[in-house]
């Protein structure tokens, strides 16, 4: 499985961990782009983003109102070259407060990103998109047909 994160919008040069299924793939400062392949078989997946090492002094507020932050935002996850899409919505963020935040790529208090996904991913991306909208009653015909495409176009 090769796991591809885009973050934006880096401030202050925070630092995350990334872990998939409790596995750290990386701990370090958040790069804009990041790449790993996971030697992960078909079945749940987890992907946590960690944001670390964060103090109180790197908040700077004036009047009432934060005007500098170290923070990052999550702008994008591509799973097996498959972009998920709208699905990186269905997340949250566990702030280390306590504080749950539903469907938040904004990494400015300590905590948690969350994703629950299932490999193979084109399967979920599929299954997830029927499922939340109800529109695809075909979709494992075309998870097959899908699949069957991606196979003859990396042979060329």
């Amino acid at each position: 499985m090769i796991l591809k994160l885009k973050f934006k919008n880096i401030v202050d040069a925070p630092k995350c961990k990334i872990l998939v299924n409790d596995l750290e793939l990386y701990s370090g400062p958040v790069l804009s782009d990041f790449e790993y392949n996971y030697p992960h078989t078909d079945g749940k997946c987890l992907l946590v983003i960690e944001h670390w090492d964060k103090l109180p002094s790197d908040t700077i507020v004036q009047d009432g109102r934060i005007v500098r932050d170290r923070s990052f935002e999550l702008d994008k996850i591509v799973i097996d070259e498959y972009d998920i899409e709208e699905l990186i919505w269905n997340s949250e963020f566990l702030a280390q407060d306590g504080q749950t935040y539903p469907s938040c790529l904004f990494f400015g208090p300590t905590g948690k990103f969350i994703l629950n996904f299932y490999n193979p991913v084109l399967h979920w991306v599929l299954k997830t998109r029927h499922e939340k909208n109800n529109n695809d009653p075909n979709w494992e015909e075309d998870y097959n047909y899908y699949q069957q495409a991606c196979k003859i176009l990396k042979q060329m």
